[in-house]
């Protein structure tokens, strides 16, 4: 059984209760003994000097050092072996981790494509006096570009009335007004006029 740690509170002749101070002083007493009582630890042995090839050679021309005695040293095991070359341990490539891009640096990167303008062009330098618009260029390009839109629309429509079982595949007077209006024909009766206006 283990001996107890226990630290009387009271003195065991008058059963006075001994104070804190008092306590604390046998505690730390006990404690010191503890640590006195413990065995301490044995030193490790030296071991043997182990000698290299240049100090041997040295006592063995200085004459301190006889070849029988350097025999007595190799079967003992004190000589230093020459120590075998460690291959270098190959380091593995480490790859870059590709990481998505920020909202902030996508922003950057479309920012500055747009300043190095379309490919091929390069970078877009600005010049001192201002670019007029060729305002019966842009009119003519719109007008081309409503006439187209306009046919495409008429096609839609045509297909849709011609081919619906609810108009019969005739044209309302509405639809005829309508088709005249985006195709630019006086009159439309068929679906057939519809398409060749549009060709």
């Amino acid at each position: 059984m283990a001996q107890p740690t226990y630290t009387p509170t009271h003195c065991p002749q008058t059963g006075r209760k001994f104070t804190r101070a008092e306590r604390k002083a046998a505690n730390k007493a006990k404690f010191q003994a503890t640590l006195t009582s413990k065995p301490k630890r044995k030193p490790a042995k030296a071991s043997a000097p182990v000698r290299n090839a240049e100090t041997i050679l040295q006592d063995l021309i200085a004459g301190r050092m006889t070849l029988k005695a350097l025999r007595a040293e190799a079967a003992a095991g004190t000589l230093l072996k020459p120590a075998s070359k460690r291959k270098a341990k190959a380091v593995k490539g480490t790859t870059a981790k590709v990481r998505k891009a920020t909202p902030q640096e996508r922003t950057a990167d479309k920012q500055e494509r747009a300043a190095h303008g379309p490919k091929g062009v390069g970078p877009i330098t600005p010049t001192s006096t201002p670019r007029k618009a060729d305002v019966s260029t842009a009119k003519q390009v719109s007008a081309a570009q409503g006439e187209r839109n306009r046919r495409k629309h008429a096609m839609k429509l045509a297909t849709k009335w011609a081919y619906s079982s609810t108009y019969g595949g005739q044209f309302l007077p509405e639809q005829q007004a309508e088709l005249m209006r985006l195709t630019g024909l006086t009159e439309v009766s068929t679906y057939e006029d519809v398409m060749a206006a549009s060709l």
